[in-house]
């Protein structure tokens, strides 16, 4: 069994491992075309590559950060996305799926905190949702070609709390170990046993290294539905340092090949149920795979 719209979970110490600082944003416009601006991957609080048992984010660390929010179920968080101009948002298909009237959702960037208004936060309503035309579950149930873009009513303002993503010029290799995905989804592993599996109230993050698809396609992983040039693999053998329900949608990033900013390698897609089990690494749809769509809609809408 397997979950769609998905806490980050634990995260094991990685003594020795340099820092990141990404210096502060600057004062840059976001673009509004498909292109990459020349301050997209800048975080204005630098990133600390060594985290022990899960880290919570703060302000600024993921600028490109939103929460989508569901008017319908009282506005609750249903998904987590990508800011990635100063009016689209990069998010999964399945979040979207039979919920594509702009009405029903409200945009929060700039934020660490679902539970209290930040000083900095920006909120929008949607005026436009597009899903990628070629999206479907396949034979298994897991969904393919799983992206979605969100247009915002109107555009963000870039500060140290929002700011856009960049999107690669080409994959991170396999064995890259310092990607991250963050989220607001489950974090707590016993609690999904029990039935009672809450939400992060704070932004949380962790590590997930880039593994061979070939080795995520054996049987007693995920089998063939991972060998797939759409998907990226993604996660520890172990299990708990993982994304979850709750984190669909969202950022799985990686430094770019200079080091100097962060670019969205992929997006939250699927996962093991319960989250966390061993062998059962999440799966992200490729950003590479989609990157001409991705642009060519937002040029022409």
């Amino acid at each position: 069994m397997f979950w769609l719209a998905f806490t980050i979970l634990l995260s094991a110490a990685r003594p020795g491992e340099a820092q990141w600082l990404f210096g502060g944003g600057g004062s840059t416009g976001l673009s509004s075309s498909g292109q990459n601006d020349a301050n997209c991957g800048v975080p204005s609080v630098g990133l600390n590559a060594r985290i022990i048992g899960g880290q919570y984010g703060s302000q600024g660390m993921f600028p490109w950060q939103v929460s989508l929010q569901n008017l319908a179920q009282g506005g609750s968080h249903g998904c987590g996305g990508s800011l990635f101009n100063n009016q689209w948002v990069i998010t999964a298909g399945h979040c979207v799926e039979g919920m594509t009237n702009p009405g029903l959702w409200r945009v929060r960037v700039g934020l660490a905190s679902l539970q209290y208004y930040e000083n900095g936060e920006q909120e929008f309503s949607v005026s436009k949702i597009i899903m990628h035309p070629s999206y479907h579950a396949s034979s298994a149930g897991f969904p393919r070609n799983d992206v979605a873009l969100m247009k915002l009513s109107s555009p963000a303002t870039v500060s140290n709390y929002v700011n856009n993503i960049c999107l690669p010029d080409r994959d991170a290799s396999v064995g890259t170990s310092n990607c991250l995905v963050s989220g607001w989804g489950v974090y707590d592993i016993q609690s999904q046993y029990w039935g009672q599996a809450p939400l992060s109230a704070t932004l949380k993050w962790t590590y997930a290294p880039i593994l061979d698809p070939g080795y995520c396609s054996q049987n007693y992983i995920w089998g063939s539905e991972m060998v797939s040039s759409i998907m990226v693999c993604a996660g520890y053998d172990h299990g708990q340092d993982d994304a979850c329900n709750g984190d669909s949608g969202g950022p799985f990033i990686c430094p770019s090949p200079d080091g100097t900013r962060w670019e969205l390698q992929g997006i939250v897609s699927w996962g093991e149920q319960p989250c966390g089990a061993q062998y059962k690494p999440s799966a992200y749809t490729r950003v590479t795979a989609f990157k001409s769509w991705i642009q060519q809609t937002i040029q022409s809408n």
